[in-house]
């Protein structure tokens, strides 16, 4: 951090105004978590009735409209949980105010006694896989060297730990041997790059399962578990053709690798077996929209799954014959449903419910899957929303809302924020530009290092499309987004103002709302968590280029911002320490610009608190009206 004394004049800045009610009624829409159930049919699940993550707990034929009871009482709530095989124990990820440094917690349901298993303010810990018999847990940590995630085996029998892998890079395991000897484990190098090697956890030794490239260089590689006999296991790669596949490995034979079918030529998104490795269960994503496959092992038969309906359909756990799983849309709230599988005329039975303030979510705006093209003639995906009363050929305000990652994706689930900001008469459009994933590995890499502008111009050409197609007007529209949309959010009015000056035209952007954003390439690399830099600089840049850091960092060109700003970062952000907010603000107010700030003291990368979320939103609100709409 660069002053003491301009953070606090920023918090002065932002005093604690009232959200306005109506945005307060729709930031309250509420559902549960994905359950995880245990093998006496205990439901589990992150709920957020009093605005903060706890861990509830509900029984066995319970009505998804019960709140369960709660188990956790953190300040700052859980980040996550995980259940044992036999459901007697259940390991809790949390941290204090968003720092993102988990700690473990042992939790017994049946007593409710809490007890810290692995806890410091300077490390991050992270429950990886269980034990086939529940007697302990594989967790990494970046305890011994910052920048490394090590591997341990934690023994639930006598309260210790061993390291098991101590190797440079973010180490993490998937699966473990009936007999404890073997486990899948993992390396994450970036979006697209990633091994997977089986670990003998004896011996330390490492045999690579991952497949590489011609210069032998990894691919992107992560695993969903050994088959039955543990002599195979199930990989998913980019190997062939850029496109994300299920595949079928053999550990110690090397024979041809075998595609597991009927998945199509799409991504697979997520993926999960069940305790006794009988079935599996892998999610796909087409075009920002999900489905669930389930196969019987090991014969890979694919069952009939016809009454599971559209939308962003995500695969949650498999219990004996039981599947849990997700289904979000424009109208439908993240409703978790169980299927059994057994018994093939059942029908989904919904686990939890949502609590929809008095909304009617059956008039919420569907979006449409629009394609336009960018500079060089690119096709980029989006999602278009119009308010439900626009009138065609009638332009009205609109967000360009772009996604954090820069490997993320833009999805057609729910909000029930954007859809106040439909019912309020702005439009959104949100943008997959390059860079995004779910369109296979040649477009994700396409903002990598010196193409990173490319993606802002993508950014750009997103609102000029607005204009051209009669949906939005030149000085109407904001450029928002958080983490690397974020950044977009910054950089997009800089391209914005060299293009409107070459064709003479006015601005497309009329402001800007940066979340927790990257403004300062250089500087951001410098003060990022230690642990997350090598992912960093493998997307954006290494830190011995700083002057390509600079030339794509928003800070270096203040004088071509044309845009009111708005700036929201938390305190305690370990991924883009709020140094980027403050920087910005200090530069624009030396440039005679005063931005918008808020800053809170107790969240991280992100705004999990209800009550801030409420006073973030509402200071949007305010924001947007002022800027666009008077």
């Amino acid at each position: 951090m660069r002053t003491h004394a301009a953070l606090t004049l920023a918090l002065a800045l932002t005093p604690a105004l009232a959200a306005d009610p109506e945005i307060a009624t729709y930031l309250k829409v509420r559902t549960p978590g994905t359950p995880d159930v245990a093998p006496d049919g205990s439901l589990y699940m992150r709920d957020w009735p009093d605005g903060v993550y706890q861990l509830y707990q509900r029984d066995a034929g319970e009505s998804p409209t019960s709140q369960g009871t709660q188990l956790t009482s953190f300040d700052d709530g859980i980040s996550g949980f995980t259940v044992s095989p036999d459901g007697s124990r259940i390991v809790i990820d949390a941290s204090i105010g968003g720092s993102e440094q988990d700690d473990l917690f042992l939790l017994d349901p049946r007593t409710r006694e809490i007890t810290t298993l692995h806890s410091n303010p300077d490390v991050v810990f992270d429950h990886d896989a269980w034990l086939r018999d529940g007697s302990g847990f594989i967790y990494h940590a970046n305890d011994d060297v910052s920048t490394d995630f090590h591997l341990y085996l934690h023994d639930l029998t006598t309260n210790e730990s061993r390291k098991i892998l101590a190797q440079p890079g973010y180490w993490y395991a998937v699966d473990v041997t009936d007999d404890a000897t073997r486990a899948i484990v993992g390396r994450y190098v970036s979006a697209s790059q990633a091994e997977v090697y089986e670990l003998n956890l004896e011996t330390g030794n490492l045999l690579d399962l991952s497949f590489r490239d011609e210069n032998g260089d990894a691919v992107y590689n992560s695993a969903v578990g050994y088959l039955p006999g543990e002599q195979d296991v199930v990989m998913v790669s980019d190997f062939d053709d850029g496109v994300r596949q299920a595949i079928i490995r053999g550990v110690r034979n090397r024979r041809a690798p075998m595609p597991v079918p009927g998945l199509g030529k799409w991504d697979v998104s997520g993926a999960s077996m069940n305790h006794d490795r009988t079935l599996m269960a892998l999610g796909t994503n087409e075009d920002g929209y999900g489905r669930v496959h389930v196969y019987r092992l090991p014969s890979m038969t694919k069952l009939d799954l016809d009454n599971i309906p559209e939308g962003v359909v995500s695969v949650g756990e498999l219990e004996g014959d039981t599947l849990v799983y997700r289904v979000s849309s424009a109208r439908q709230p993240n409703i978790s449903y169980s299927l059994e599988l057994a018994d093939r005329d059942a029908e989904p039975v919904a686990l939890t419910a949502v609590d929809d303030q008095g909304l009617d979510l059956t008039n919420f705006v569907e979006p449409q899957l629009i394609k336009y093209t960018s500079f060089d003639g690119l096709e980029i995906p989006a999602f278009l929303y119009l308010p439900d009363d626009h009138t065609p050929g009638t332009p009205v305000p609109f967000i360009v809302w772009y996604h954090g990652g820069p490997e993320g994706q833009h999805r057609p689930d729910f909000s029930a924020t954007r859809q106040y900001f439909l019912d309020a008469g702005f439009g959104l459009l949100r943008p997959n530009v390059r860079g995004s994933t779910g369109y296979g590995r040649a477009f994700h890499r396409m903002d990598n290092y010196k193409n990173r502008w490319d993606s802002v111009k993508d950014g750009v050409a997103a609102a000029r499309w607005l204009v051209e197609q009669g949906y939005s007007e030149h000085g109407k529209m904001a450029a928002m987004g958080g983490s690397y949309g974020g950044f977009m959010a910054a950089a997009v009015p800089i391209e914005d103002t060299r293009q409107a000056d070459a064709r003479g035209e006015p601005n497309l952007f009329g402001a800007s709302v940066n979340v927790v954003g990257i403004v300062n390439f250089q500087t951001f690399l410098e003060r990022t968590g230690d642990y997350r830099r090598a992912l960093r600089e493998e997307e954006y840049g290494p830190l011995s280029d700083p002057e390509f850091l600079q030339s794509v960092s928003p800070l270096s060109y203040l004088d071509e911002y044309r845009v009111p700003f708005l700036l929201a970062h938390g305190l305690n952000d370990p991924r883009v320490p709020i140094d980027e907010a403050i920087q910005l603000a200090e530069g624009l107010q030396r440039a005679g610009v005063q931005p918008r700030q808020v800053y809170f003291h107790d969240e991280g990368h992100g705004f999990a608190k209800l009550e801030n979320r409420l006073h973030y939103y509402g200071q949007v609100v305010d924001f947007l009206n002022e800027t666009l709409t008077e």
